[in-house]
């Protein structure tokens, strides 16, 4: 416990940030230099890399993913082997930044998330709210030797809140310091969207997940062309526009009307969701581009309809910043000014922050909280009953 505070007691701490996000590609590491504290957080990014799985890791964990495909064996050896591969990149990452363990203060891992199960539902004998991250902190701590925290949604959904997006506080904390109106959004596996008001006022934060964001093109991609994802949009360029299929995902897809706080993940968008698709794809066919171009224009309106729905009747604004993998797709990026005609769409590199690792460089602030014994969710975003200090701090 004397390391903690000892961590806790420097003026500046060298933290690294983790994320595994619903595609399942791979490990993103974020390295960050921290000061501070809430929004008097000031932290400069140092260095990324995105560390991919494997065909035959990736192929395992989507799989894992499905409840009929997973047992208490598999995700029992699963939390343990995420930990070991992920202290592996980790050792990798620091000797290509010729680094070593004892120069790193702090890992904040978010984990694999394996299940989430935000809205109570009936279990043996009472509604039960649930998460599960894999890749346990304490194994992580120790393969790599320095303290980590982890399992940051456990805490919030607890008290009954979504435990996600958490990216929110640090959104608050990144963008108030630009006194506008901004609208961040975050295109990974699944879209979410942050809205920061120009006077930095916590209370005035709003966010949720939108539904899906690169989820759905990627599968579709993968199951048609064989390719992991749609470079640059170039696929859905080519492509024409199908309302017919259009309306269909309109219709069975209900979690963009829902009302916030919502949440959602591959549960929802994932292989159920995406066969459903494909046999709307069959029955109307439709050209393979086409598909991909229909899909990627409902993503860019799912997130704007979510805008206009709960966010645009009370707040105006000016600024729209797009981060994550999603903000590579040029195509989707010019659905998304289409859509956001009232506001400037720019990516979030413009506001001086890396789009690929803005969600591992959010994980390694919000530890950093953790270890200050700072509350970091936002309960008026999650529905959470009261502030909560996220994660569980391992140390070695």
């Amino acid at each position: 416990m004397k390391k903690l505070f000892d961590i806790l007691n420097k003026k500046k701490r060298s933290v690294l940030g983790l994320m595994s996000g619903t595609s399942c590609d791979g490990l993103d590491i974020a390295l960050i230099e921290v000061e501070g504290s809430g929004i008097d957080t000031r932290f400069n990014f140092l260095a990324g890399q995105g560390a991919p799985y494997s065909k035959k890791q990736k192929q395992a964990l989507l799989e894992l993913m499905q409840p009929d495909k997973s047992n208490a064996e598999t995700l029992c050896q699963l939390n343990f082997y995420l930990a070991n591969i992920w202290a592996k990149m980790i050792h990798a990452f620091l000797k290509k930044q010729g680094l070593t363990k004892h120069e790193i203060d702090l890992i904040g891992s978010h984990g694999q998330t394996i299940r989430h199960q935000p809205d109570p539902i009936k279990f043996i004998d009472r509604k039960i709210r649930s998460t599960l991250q894999l890749g346990d902190p304490s194994v992580l701590a120790q393969l790599c030797g320095i303290p980590v925290v982890g399992d940051f949604r456990v805490a919030d959904v607890a008290l009954g809140g979504q435990g996600a997006p958490l990216i929110p506080y640090f959104d608050w904390i990144y963008f108030s310091r630009f006194k506008e109106n901004i609208l961040a959004v975050n295109i990974g596996g699944i879209s979410n969207i942050t809205f920061v008001s120009a006077d930095g006022a916590f209370n005035k934060l709003i966010a949720f997940d939108c539904g899906p964001g690169n989820m759905l093109i990627d599968q579709a991609m993968q199951r048609l062309y064989n390719k992991p994802f749609d470079k640059g949009g170039n696929t859905a360029r080519s492509g024409k526009f199908c309302p017919a299929l259009f309306d269909c995902i309109q219709k069975f897809d209900t979690f963009i009307q829902r009302q916030p706080p919502k949440s959602t993940g591959r549960e929802l968008y994932g292989r159920d969701f995406f066969l459903t698709l494909l046999k709307e794809f069959i029955r109307l066919r439709i050209d393979e581009p086409d598909f991909i171009h229909t899909i990627t224009k409902y993503t860019a309106f799912a997130i704007y309809e979510n805008y206009r729905k709960f966010i645009a009747p009370y707040n105006t604004v000016q600024k729209v910043a797009v981060g994550g993998g999603g903000a590579h797709n040029s195509f989707l990026m010019e659905m998304l000014r289409d859509n956001f005609n009232e506001a400037e769409v720019k990516k979030v590199k413009d506001y001086q922050l890396n789009e690929d690792f803005k969600e591992a460089i959010g994980f390694a602030v919000l530890a950093n909280e953790t270890l200050h014994g700072k509350p970091s969710n936002v309960p008026q975003v999650t529905g959470a009953a009261k502030p909560a200090v996220l994660g569980k701090i391992c140390p070695v």
